[in-house]
């Protein structure tokens, strides 16, 4: 269903979302890898999902699994949130605005069977967009379970 929805959206759209993304990604070169991870998840958004960093370094903390951190990683961690405030002041406000607009109108052709992925597109998009810094995009699955053992964990289950 995922792969449909993912077609669907490139077909009606994605693939300008993509390009736009890609443009702002090369402009803006000293931030080229978060904002081109974001045009591959515009170009793509269904099966996948953002997770913070925060959560998913919670979850391998919690799993055992590898949590060890260069110092490059921690700086640009803080990093990421002046880069995040700087973002949503500028651009994130104004392609946030446009993801939410695009998916009401969506919304009003819905009777058009094939725009309804392209509002669970938008919609998806709206966080990310606002805020990719410090932010990974993991299969859906992936995403479930993160926040499933960090719920459990929270609750002592």
């Amino acid at each position: 269903m995922a792969l449909l929805g993912n077609i669907l959206w490139l077909v009606l759209g994605g693939w300008a979302a993509f390009l736009a993304y890609s443009v702002a990604a090369v402009l803006f070169l000293p931030i080229f890898l978060p904002l081109f991870r974001l045009a591959r998840y515009a170009a793509w958004p269904f099966g996948r999902e953002v997770v913070a960093q925060s959560e998913l370094d919670q979850y391998r903390k919690l799993t055992g699994g590898a949590t060890e951190r260069s110092e490059f990683q921690a700086g640009l961690k803080n990093v990421s949130g002046v880069l995040n405030g700087l973002w949503m002041l500028t651009f994130g406000w104004v392609i946030a605005l446009g993801h939410l607009v695009l998916c009401i109108i969506n919304v009003f052709f819905f009777w058009m069977v094939v725009t309804i992925p392209n509002i669970a597109g938008h919609w998806k998009l709206i966080p990310v967009a606002f805020r990719p810094f410090n932010r990974v995009i993991v299969p859906a699955d992936l995403a479930k379970e993160v926040r499933l053992r960090i719920a459990k964990s929270n609750l002592n289950l």
